[in-house]
């Protein structure tokens, strides 16, 4: 075999491929297919493009690249021929054709062929074909240079679809140097969080403005769209990107090795060109960008004159509302105590325990525990003797420690911090609005009593007297030694005497 090598399935394959195209518009359509399914990077290290004429006459396109597998080349076989090209396997200056229907395993050389001077022999099952090198290309230079191709908005607006042009994480703008105060001024009254830098383009004698917006809201898409000299760009790669309404022929995602070094690449589709921005982008956030045009300066608080807020200020009032609160407490009439006295075997001993009681002359208020003092589990539950106890009138807190009848609250609505400071409160304060017209009434922890100590009474114990036995006292022990028997464990052998056996039996037994 002249330059070819059997794989692992036994099918004929060259160091390097061939593919003969009719012009270079098929070769571009051959790219553009490869780099959808595949990386075009791996094509790119090894391949030369050359301009080639045919020795019966006619020109040709020819690509060559080094070859793997037997599958990757299946892959270039298809798209070739999907792009109205051929492709040869072989090495140096000879190629044979690639396996096909009629030849799974592909073709091979009768007899070995040495082609003249830099000729390159392109050998088929019928005939064989000689085309001479006229000119080469550069193949990253063409990607490179490659005219965009239209493509068609969305109906409507940008907005109705943004991510089918791929502005929908990041948009690149490019604004010209005349339009580029007024565009930042939109943005920034907009609150679009922006960067950007100026640059400098061929033939442009000031430079223009790039801007970078991450997630740029629709409508800001659409204003930006419809200014003459405001160019939106949408990223393909790292480094690319290109105008929206346009594509590029080739997939740039996948041809990150013809943008070299650290350019950056914006190809704009309305005026045909590209622009390599040298270095890579240094975009700095857009509030130094904007420029300040506002004259007044600010005063210190020195000079200002101090104005007086006793006018402002209104008083708290109690008023009806139908917002329902969570009862903290209840208060029960003088009339009414004994009942409490009788339902206060029904108190859970938790809650019980958590209540508090303040004796006033509009009756006993009793205290669920409230949001001041320490947490228990039962008043951290909402459950006390004031919710359980269905007597009286039930007091809701609009702040801690601040208690109202059920269906009032305070207005002004203040914080609860503020509205304790407001009424003078201590820590551990307590405050009873009790009526719209009456005031309303200070209690200090001091006068709060446990409800269980307050209505528990007190038992009296009676000093337990210590009585003297009446049986007689016990005489002087003796002992007598007796020889013991043959068996000892079966005791001593004589009974012992029945005395009293008899009178501790009761009649009949």
């Amino acid at each position: 075999m002249q330059g070819l090598a059997p794989d692992a399935r036994g099918i004929a394959v060259g160091r390097e491929l061939l593919l003969v195209f009719g012009s270079i518009d098929w070769l571009v359509s051959f790219l553009g297919a490869y780099s959808d399914e595949a990386s075009l990077d791996e094509l790119i290290p090894t391949m030369t493009l050359e301009h080639a004429r045919r020795e019966g006459g006619g020109h040709a396109m020819m690509m060559r690249c080094a070859a793997a597998d037997g599958y990757a080349v299946d892959r270039i076989a298809r798209l070739c021929t999907a792009a109205q090209g051929e492709l040869f396997s072989g090495a140096g200056s000879v190629f044979l054709r690639w396996r096909e229907r009629d030849a799974p395993f592909g073709y091979d050389l009768v007899e070995p062929i040495v082609p003249s001077g830099d000729e390159v022999l392109v050998v088929e099952p019928t005939h064989s074909s000689k085309y001479q090198t006229l000119d080469r290309l550069d193949p990253v230079e063409l990607i490179q240079r490659l005219q965009l191709r239209a493509q068609p908005m969305p109906l409507g607006s940008i907005s109705r679809d943004p991510e089918l042009l791929g502005l929908r994480e990041m948009a690149l703008v490019l604004v010209a140097a005349g339009l580029a105060d007024r565009v930042l001024r939109y943005l920034w009254q907009a609150e679009v969080p922006m960067a950007g830098y100026h640059v400098l383009l061929d033939d442009d004698a000031r430079p223009s403005l790039l801007l970078r917006i991450r997630q740029p809201p629709p409508r800001t898409l659409d204003v930006l769209s419809g200014i003459p000299g405001v160019e939106l760009l949408a990223p393909v790669s790292s480094r690319a990107a290109v105008e929206i309404g346009y594509r590029h022929p080739i997939s740039l995602s996948s041809a990150q090795s013809c943008f070299p070094g650290e350019e950056m690449f914006l190809f704009r589709g309305r005026v045909g060109r590209v622009e390599r921005l040298p270095g890579p982008p240094r975009f700095v956030d857009g509030r130094h960008l904007v420029e300040s045009t506002g004259v007044n300066q600010l005063r210190e608080v020195g000079q200002l004159r101090d104005a007086e807020l006793a006018p402002l200020r209104v008083e708290l009032q109690v008023r009806a509302t139908t917002t329902p609160k969570e009862p903290r407490g209840t208060l029960i009439a003088w009339s009414q105590v004994s009942l409490l006295r009788n339902l206060v075997y029904l108190i859970p001993p938790s809650a019980l325990a958590a209540s508090r009681v303040v004796p006033l002359d509009e009756g006993v208020v009793v205290l669920t525990g409230s949001s001041l003092g320490p947490r228990t589990a039962a008043s951290a539950a909402g459950v006390g003797a004031g919710v359980i106890v269905p007597l009286g009138q039930r007091l809701g807190e609009a702040a801690p420690g601040v208690l109202l009848p059920e269906g009032y609250e305070l207005w002004p609505r203040v914080r609860p911090s503020l509205l304790r400071q407001l009424l003078g409160l201590g820590p551990e304060d307590h405050a009873l609005f009790l009526g719209l017209d009456r005031a309303p009434i200070r209690v200090g922890p001091d006068k709060l009593l446990p409800l269980d100590a307050a209505l528990v009474g007190r038992l009296t114990l009676e000093d337990a007297q210590v009585v003297e036995p009446s049986a007689p006292a016990l005489g002087p022990g003796s002992i007598r030694n007796e020889p013991l028997g043959r068996f000892a464990l079966w005791g001593f052998g004589g009974q012992p005497p029945a005395i009293g056996r008899d009178d501790e039996r009761g009649p009949g037994q």
